[in-house]
């Protein structure tokens, strides 16, 4: 399932100077409006340059103008996001399934930015690591501590502090033969740049997860995964990024207990068997 316009916008709008987040904005509020305009035509309603909005259009991945074009008509034919926020006088079962087709939506185009190359890469790292520590803040920190509870299944040595500065100490304690996996939906949080550049520093392999392709983070990372999400009135994208971002940790997670199974897992039949005895 390809990205759609709205989504290639938002995954890249924080790297936007001000003539592209112009062009963004007007598109994002405008899309009926601009469908079948000449690029002359957008770029007098807009009130910029034909060239700006040429480039506009190669830096959402776009060979020309015409293709920007005909992803604002995909768009309109098919208007999964345009219709997915929340109104004021929508029933509860309606809010349901907007929230629940969203959160698919949001899967399937995170799916779609996948790749084979990139998760034999990260699961090689994961495998082949003395520890692998997780590092995310705030929103990021849920999906951190989701990832170090499901390794904790593994063979792999688990480690993960909610608490900053011990996360820093962690940081600084590790080196090339260890593997850290630093989560940001926007790349571009200072304290966890700090801790990105201090493990980059020791030299320790990055597994990033992130929504932006252009962010700070994004560059640092050995291998760094994209995950989409759709933003609306009631959620911020740095919250319906969430569930994106754990089915990128489940994937890795699966793939590793996969391998493990087929060389048998030792330590997950003895977790088992204790989680056992907190049910009889």
């Amino acid at each position: 399932m390809a990205l759609q316009l709205t989504e290639r916008i938002y995954s890249n709008y924080d790297s936007f100077g001000t003539s592209s987040r112009k062009i963004a904005d007007f598109l994002l509020h405008n899309l009926a409006t601009s469908n079948h305009r000449s690029i002359q035509a957008l770029a007098d309603q807009i009130d910029t340059s034909v060239s700006t909005i040429s480039r506009f259009a190669k830096r959402l991945g776009y060979a020309s103008y015409p293709e920007l074009q005909l992803a604002i008509s995909q768009q309109l034919q098919q208007p999964e996001n345009l219709s997915a926020d929340i109104d004021r006088t929508d029933p509860d079962i309606l809010v349901a399934q907007k929230v629940f087709n969203s959160n698919s939506s949001s899967l399937n185009k995170t799916l779609d930015l996948l790749s084979e190359s990139k998760l034999t890469n990260a699961v090689s790292l994961i495998q082949k690591c003395q520890r692998l520590s997780f590092f995310g803040l705030g929103a990021s920190d849920v999906v951190a501590l989701d990832a170090y509870h499901k390794f904790l299944r593994t063979q792999v040595n688990a480690v993960f502090n909610t608490d900053y500065h011990m996360a820093l100490m962690q940081a600084a304690k590790m080196d090339e033969y260890d593997c850290a996996i630093v989560i940001s939906h926007s790349g571009r949080n200072l304290d966890t740049l700090k801790m990105a550049h201090i493990l980059k520093d020791n030299h320790v392999p990055i597994i990033v997860i992130t929504s932006f392709s252009s962010s700070e983070l994004a560059k640092l990372g050995d291998t760094t995964f994209y995950s989409v999400s759709d933003d609306s009135k009631y959620r911020s994208q740095a919250l319906s990024s969430l569930i994106s971002q754990m089915s990128i940790i489940d994937c890795l997670y699966m793939s590793v207990m996969r391998d493990e199974a087929a060389n048998g897992s030792t330590k997950l039949d003895k977790i088992n068997s204790v989680i056992k005895r907190t049910r009889e």
